[in-house]
């Protein structure tokens, strides 16, 4: 056995034992001889602990000329309570961050570092953001790992910084230039944003330094530097402005994420790679699945029977997907349990329009609206039609609601349009085909409809709306009749994905068998050309295009 091997595994057991045990002791309330009190809380703590893992605590509280020395009680001034939660989250984060780096705690602000980095275009939103300190600031803006698919973001985030308190931090404005990857920027942006700003003109070293920039993108770079050891061989650093590694958002792309109640798996259709973004088992099948504007996705419903809720076993449940962590997060289920609905969105409000009961069997005319930031239910304006089995879009802040089939097994072919503000449902143009089952989506400003079935049987015809003229026209037809298919718009490109079409078993007859294919429609030659016979994550799979990071999901 490998002795180094057997040490390391004596070590990490120790620690472990060790860690385990102060954990039992404080969660017994055993030996606490300290209670920090913060606000209107007040928390046990071993003071040896606290001295041993915090230079503050040691210095501040426990040396031998500490004032609370022989305090049991430890008052915190001007600390919220709340930042002493177990768990990050995007309230507390930069507090966490702050009161880590004040206790010289490591371990605790790189944690909410990285959780910043994650989720910064959402975190630099924050107010609370700006009030950073120049180095709390450029550790976080300097990293690798910051989650943005833009560097414009992070220098516009800068200047936004320095001119919040211009006469204290333009002093910071040279170091901070460190933390731009000006290369990554577009060279027009370089010219007309960076150049031009006042604070940068105004100081002769920037000044300097655009001079550099201006060479690096024309292909000339000055020489690297050595590190401190100069040593042979070592390689030379550029200056950090000169930086052009890209960050981590920066592997981002829109990706064809397929959901079932296994997994969901993201598809890139130009390299021909699939990835795993999330396990999916307490996803239901039969759900309906929304990719928000804000790159949100939502998955609602499903076939689920609670057996421990005698009074409502039937539920809709309703999830999102947090990609970062490739977990899902469970949110306020749909009061009004259906199936065959349809969702779509407009700012910040889910719609799930119309759809069956699960229990009377007829038909909705109801709109379920959920609130995304107040994490609320309520219902809103009825559709004029009672339907099922019908598509939703959503584009310019209305939601579009197509076709669809009545209770009395009659297929439509009519579209209403809802303006939420006015709480308003106003029908528009019908489709050439009336049809239920199908798919649609909003491809290059058009909306995509294709297959379905109708009193005919399934059909292949596909036809594309014109939001400008108000009409629907012909669009290339499907080369097999198909139902339930998941039409995408990923990455610019059209895709259609699955479905049910009527296919020979081996007694000669006729069955509807799911089919897992994927095809692509093909702009210049006008037609859909197969690109995948089978692709098992389709199987059961609701589709959607959602911009993924391939550097953080493992491959398949």
């Amino acid at each position: 056995m490998d002795p180094q091997g057997l040490k390391e595994d004596l070590r990490l057991f120790q620690s472990t034992l060790l860690q385990d045990g102060l954990k039992e002791l404080l969660n017994e309330n055993k030996l606490i001889d300290c209670i920090l009190k913060v606000g209107d809380r007040s928390i046990p703590c071993h003071r040896l602990i606290l001295a041993a893992c915090s230079p503050y605590f040691r210095e501040l509280y426990f040396s031998e000329d500490g004032k609370e020395a022989d305090k049991t009680e430890v008052v915190l001034e001007n600390l919220d309570p709340n930042i002493l939660e177990k768990k990050l989250s995007k309230k507390n984060c930069l507090a966490i961050y702050r009161l880590g780096l004040m206790l010289n705690c490591a371990r605790l602000a790189i944690a909410a570092r990285d959780y910043i980095a994650d989720r910064f275009e959402t975190i630099v939103k924050d107010e609370d953001f700006l009030e950073l300190a120049p180095p709390e600031l450029f550790a976080i803006i300097g990293a690798d790992a910051l989650n943005v698919d833009k560097e414009e973001m992070v220098f516009e985030l800068l200047m936004r910084w320095i001119r919040k308190d211009k006469e204290k931090r333009i002093k910071s404005l040279q170091e901070a230039f460190e933390c731009i990857r000006f290369r990554l920027l577009p060279e027009k942006y370089f010219k007309e944003k960076v150049e031009k700003d006042d604070l940068i003109k105004a100081d002769p070293e920037l000044v300097k330094k655009l001079k550099v920039i201006k060479d690096a993108f024309a292909g000339k770079l000055p020489e690297k530097k050595k590190g401190q050891g100069g040593e042979e061989g070592e390689e030379g650093k550029l200056p950090g402005y000169l930086n052009d590694e890209r960050r981590y958002g920066m592997y981002a792309k829109d990706m064809l994420l397929m959901i079932n109640d296994t997994a969901a798996v993201a598809y890139d259709g130009k390299e021909n790679e699939c990835f795993l973004a999330g396990m999916a088992e307490q996803i239901p099948r039969n759900h309906v699945s929304l990719i928000s504007k804000k790159n949100n996705l939502y998955v609602l419903g499903g076939l689920f029977v609670d057996e421990e809720d005698k009074e409502n076993p039937l539920q809709c449940y309703l999830y999102q997907l947090d990609s970062l962590a490739a977990e899902w997060i469970a949110l306020p289920p749909m009061p009004s349990p259906r199936c065959l609905f349809a969702m779509g969105e407009s700012e910040n409000f889910i719609f799930a329009v119309a759809g069956k009961d699960l229990q009377s069997d007829e038909s909705h005319d109801t709109v379920m609206c959920y609130d995304t930031e107040k994490m609320k239910w309520t219902e809103t304006k009825k559709l004029p039609l009672k339907i099922h089995g019908h598509c939703v879009v959503s584009e310019n802040g209305l939601v579009y609601c197509i076709g669809g089939k009545t209770d009395d097994n009659k297929t439509t072919n009519k579209m209403f349009a809802y303006n939420h503000k006015r709480s308003e449902w106003k029908e528009v143009a019908s489709m050439k085909t009336p049809r239920s089952m199908f798919g649609a989506v909003i491809h290059n400003g058009k909306i995509i409809v294709a297959g379905g079935v109708n009193e005919e049987g399934l059909t292949g015809a596909c036809e594309a709306y014109d939001f400008g003229t108000n009409k629907w026209s012909p669009f290339t037809e499907f080369p097999q009749e198909r139902s339930s298919v998941n039409l995408v718009s990923c990455g610019g490109l059209l895709y259609a994905v699955g479905g049910f079409a009527m296919v020979e078993n081996d007694n000669k007859e006729c069955a509807p068998s799911e089919i897992i294919d994927i095809w692509q429609y093909e702009e210049d030659k006008k037609q859909w050309s197969g690109m995948i016979r089978e692709m098992r994550y389709a199987a059961g799979a609701t589709c959607v295009s959602m911009r993924l990071n391939t550097a953080r999901m493992p491959k398949l």
